[in-house]
């Protein structure tokens, strides 16, 4: 029997937490006036002193903190080609406000301020970065690579500048410029990663890294280019419970009580439906490349072109096994009320079967990004400023076999299989016990359904800013801009479904012993309390070995139960057959947004008294044209084939269809801060800002349900749904207040209260009685309906109706009528009144809600001493929180939590040392109808280490969720387990080469 362990690192788990992986604090990039001072000043002969590492970035960062106007955080590059973390969202956690969704143990999206992904711009340069979220408008860090950023800025308030689309936050991610750190600089470096997560995968894989800079022509001409490539295996073993159904607890009678209690009438009781162990696979590919070329043609014109690619690439198997339940306890444990949870769950043979299945497939996401910009000082007082990018980002499947997500199931016979269930949800992880009728056994396995999956993104934008910076006198300056920007969106999906989930014994394929590889999950989930006692029996299998063998005996008979024909109406993939995907993309789901833009700013300085303040207004102009396009059936004609049947007939064919709107915003802002005190600042902002809905609320397609009713009594129902492209941008009016002490060379205190009050979400609705196909006749809406009903009298039964017509009028159009009985009845365009429909759509609601809440953040540098430490932490509030004790659908806005950081470090004498905490309190994930989803609070320590020789070369090891913490997710109540995983700690090490 094959046993699945995860592999252990060679490094001793209990290594000393005194290292560290850490927090940098908000920084800016310098910006190209401070670059060029420090040139001149070299170039003269002047001693400049460069502090770099752990401390330089803080000096720099608290500097610019305290001159930025607005609340605005960030991370910068300690050096060339070394950001903090390996990746940009682990960084971006670590800033008050932010927290982020870890995708295989790995960041991949941000929250700001309880704010998911899509109500977060992200920006590359200033420029709008294209996702391929399809549906959605997340970004995802997990396709950038973070050894070529210089920096990422964070914008928590509007500015009349920035680009709309952050309600939490606006980030900025900055590249590196090489006219910005003149002359030769580069870095190459060498990493090996160590995923203690996976069991098949490889123990170390390689991360190889480099950067070149250098200015010639007297630091006028400047070439920057970075290149990277990360290989990743990593794994992911998780248990998994879906809660099926949530019933009063009035209605729990079955089921011997084990301690003799039950649930009592008003009590929520949550029943579970199965339990799935899994266990993952995943290999990815990263490779980036960026290529910057700046030329200073003049002391006050300046020329930057430059290229970004991104690719990466993603293959995943897995396999598991399930126990299904029929939600009939026949021995139960319970919960105390009113939120009822069954703590030991058992049933005797109501559901003996238990699947195994096994699936993955591959995707590869590609991103490209040509930039160029022209910045003149035409004056000593204004700069003029012309950018334009052409950027596209794209998913596609990356396996012709298995394709971008695809699964296959086999199950025993009946008999061979369970008798009694046990599921115990007592510990940290479910633990199921079964009893079997006979043993298991590989000669028992057959075949049952099988899901081939594809889906594919694509946007591409276009985008052309220009803006200039007037400096009226030494105090005032005046900002203003225009922009416009063209976003086009496509999405689509196929599936090849063979619902065959019911009896295996009717399965083609006969035994699959050969197949089959018998496993244990003994010692597998080693990071839960509860693990060792999960020590299951099931097979794995290669779902495409299993797959192959059935595609080959259906193409062999016809007669064959798998067998499915071209014309049977069945979906087929591009092989022919039901065991593969489909390639043929369809006309999906496309969207296009042309926005224009127009903003002007004043900022003034001067003193109230002897306290120095700046006032900053702003106004930003956007219109937005929207247009949604899709396919839709082409429906050409109704049926009356039966007495209660009235269907809806299309010709088979799909027809675009298309629904555009309009919508223009005005957005304020307003920055004040004052100097209370040489050391200490008060600072307000307020603003207005949006993000627009997600794609998939915009889906430009109608859909009806073909089956309509209708009768002489007065009923009549036919249902479809639409979308709404015109449907407003969420809307946020914000206002924050913070205050800020520097009490030290890279020492800080600052304390801040924020308020946001968001309006127009979005909710459905029903559009009733609309003819949204005017040449749809409906027969039931004309003259041989209503002849009918009067000539019978009273309200007659539609066979009656039917009867009447074939008796009376038939011969005339659509009257068909059937020798053998029955017949159809056709409505005819021009007799017959046209079919309408109750359309189910989403508009902006009335809802309102408001997020509150605090950030407190302390930096301290023990100055000399190398050592220092920075602590953060966000407590946010909303007045919509769902109330776990109302069973009914409710709104509430998923992603809220506090958030705690501790960073401790050590920089001195080459020797640099960080230990980072990052905790997140526990979110709604989503409110889907009545149930709500949770994820438990987590957290998570890294850590890092570095020498640097002196001559060049670092050294370095870092450890992430260095003690092993797991995920854990929850329905109503945290004993209702919705899933649990284990990633494990990864471990790298490597060294870095300056010259």
């Amino acid at each position: 029997m094959q046993k699945l362990n995860r592999r252990k690192c060679p490094i001793v788990k209990g290594v000393s937490l005194a290292l560290g992986i850490g927090l940098m604090s908000p920084i800016y990039a310098q910006d190209a006036e401070e670059a060029t001072d420090n040139a001149e000043e070299q170039s003269q002969g002047m001693e400049v002193i460069s502090v770099t590492g752990i401390r330089g970035s803080l000096l720099r960062a608290m500097d610019t903190k305290r001159e930025a106007v607005g609340v605005v955080d960030g991370i910068s590059s300690e050096d060339i080609g070394k950001f903090p973390d390996t990746n940009l969202a682990e960084s971006l956690q670590r800033i008050t406000g932010v927290s982020i969704d870890r995708v295989n143990g790995e960041g991949s999206r941000v929250t700001v301020r309880g704010f998911g992904a899509d109500f977060n711009l992200v920006t590359l340069n200033g420029r709008q970065l294209p996702t391929n979220s399809g549906l959605g408008r997340s970004f995802d860090f997990g396709d950038l690579a973070s050894e070529g950023v210089a920096g990422v800025e964070i914008y928590k308030t509007g500015k009349a500048f920035v680009p709309t689309g952050g309600i939490g936050a606006t980030i900025n991610i900055l590249s590196v410029k090489p006219l910005k750190n003149p002359g030769l600089n580069s870095s190459f470096g060498l990493k090996a990663v160590n995923d203690t997560s996976t069991i098949k995968g490889d123990a170390f894989t390689p991360e190889v890294s480099g950067i070149y800079s250098n200015t010639f022509l007297d630091d006028r001409l400047g070439v920057a280019f970075l290149g990277s490539i990360q290989e990743r295996n990593n794994g992911a073993q998780s248990a998994t419970t879906n809660f099926f159904s949530e019933v009063d607890g009035a209605t729990i009678r079955d089921g011997v009580s084990l301690d003799g209690t039950q649930p009592t009438e008003g009590d929520i009781v949550g029943i579970p439906r199965n339990i799935v162990y899994q266990l993952s696979e995943i290999e990815r590919t990263r490779t980036n490349a960026q290529l910057t070329l700046q030329y200073a043609a003049t002391d006050d014109f300046t020329v930057t072109l430059d290229y970004t690619y991104a690719k990466q690439e993603v293959s995943n198997s897995y396999n598991d096994v399930s126990y299904w339940v029929a939600q009939v306890p026949d021995e139960v444990l319970w919960s105390s009320g009113p939120i009822v949870s069954p703590l030991v769950y058992t049933e005797f043979q109501r559901e003996p079967d238990f699947p195994h299945a096994a699936g993955g497939g591959a995707s590869k996401n590609e991103m490209k990004s040509l930039g160029l910009n022209l910045e003149w000082w035409v004056n000593d007082d204004l700069k003029l400023t012309l950018d334009h990018h052409d950027s596209s980002s794209e998913r596609s499947p990356d396996d012709l076999i298995r394709g971008s997500n695809s699964f296959l199931t086999v199950a025993g016979l009946r008999g061979a299989s369970r008798a009694s269930t046990t599921i115990d949800y007592r510990g940290d992880i479910p633990v199921t016990t079964t009893t079997a009728n006979d043993p298991l056994s590989p000669d028992d396995m057959r075949l049952t359904g099988s899901v081939f999956s594809n889906s594919w993104a694509r946007m591409d934008i276009e985008q052309t800013q220009f803006s200039g910076k007037w400096h009226l006198d030494s105090d005032q300056t005046i900002d203003f801009g225009a922009a416009i920007s063209k976003v086009a969106n496509f999405e689509s999906s196929s599936s090849v479904q063979r619902n065959t989930w019911g009896e295996p014994q009717a399965s083609a394929l006969g035994s699959m012993t050969d197949l089959m590889t018998p496993a244990s999950l003994s010692g597998v989930f080693d990071s839960f309390d509860a693990g060792d006692q999960i020590n299951n029996n099931f097979f794995t299998f290669d779902y495409t070995e299993v797959a192959a063998r059935a595609a080959f005996l259906e193409s062999l008979d016809p007669s064959n139960p798998l067998y499915l024909a071209p014309d049977s109406g069945n979906p087929l993939g591009s092989c022919g057959n039901g065991f593969c995907p489909d390639f043929d993309q369809g006309f999906g789901n496309n969207f296009e947004e042309e926005t224009v833009s127009a903003f002007v700013q004043y900022r003034i300085q001067g003193d109230i008294g002897d306290y120095p303040y700046s006032l900053q207004l702003g106004l930003r102009y956007e219109e937005t044209d929207v247009l949604s396009s899709s396919a839709s059936r082409n429906y050409t004609r109704v049926e009356w084939v039966a007495a209660t049947e009235f269907i809806a007939r299309d010709d088979d064919t799909e027809v675009p269809s298309g629904l555009e709107a309009t919508y223009d915003n005005w957005l304020p802002s307003l920055d004040f801060d004052t100097e209370i005190h040489e050391d200490m600042k008060l600072r307000y902002s307020y603003s207005t800002t949006i993000a627009r809905a997600p794609y998939g609320s915009l889906i430009g397609s109608l859909n009806i349900a073909n089956f309509i009713q209708y009768n002489s009594s007065g009923l009549y129902r036919a249902t479809g749904s639409i979308g709404n492209p015109g449907l407003l941008p969420y809307e946020s009016e914000n206002h924050d207040v913070s205050y800020e002490w520097y009490y030290g060379d890279a020492s800080y205190f600052s304390i801040g209260y924020f308020n946001k009050t968001v309006s127009n979400f979005i909710a459905s609705t029903i559009r009733e009685d609309v003819a949204i196909f005017p040449d749809l006749a409906f027969p039931g809406f004309g003259p041989l309906f209503t002849d009918a009903i009067a000539a019978l009298g009273g309200t007659p039964s539609n066979q009656e109706i039917r009867d009447w017509i074939f008796a009376n009028r038939g011969g005339e159009a659509g009257v068909e009528a059937d020798p053998n009985g029955g017949g159809i009845i056709t409505g005819i365009v021009g007799r017959d009144q046209p079919a309408t429909f109750d359309l189910d759509t989403l508009i902006n609601s009335d809802e309102e809600l408001t997020i509150d809440g605090w950030e407190v953040a302390l930096q301290h540098d023990f100055e000399e001493t190398g050592f220092g430490f920075i602590l953060n932490a966000t407590f946010a509030n909303t007045d919509r929180e769902f109330n776990r004790f109302l069973n009914e659908a409710q709104f509430a806005l998923p992603g809220l939590s506090d958030t705690r950081n501790a960073i401790l470090y050590y920089d001195k004498d080459g020797i640099q040392v960080r230990l980072a905490y990052n905790w997140r309190d526990e979110w709604l994930s989503f409110a889907g109808g009545r149930q709500p989803g949770y994820v438990a609070a987590y957290e998570q320590w890294d850590m890092n280490a570095s020498y640097d020789f002196a001559n060049g070369l670092v050294v370095f090891f870092e450890a992430i969720n260095l003690t092993d913490e797991t995920t854990r997710g929850f329905a109503r109540d945290d004993l209702q387990v919705a899933g649990v995983t284990q990633t494990g700690p990864r471990y790298n090490f490597g060294f870095r080469y300056s010259f």
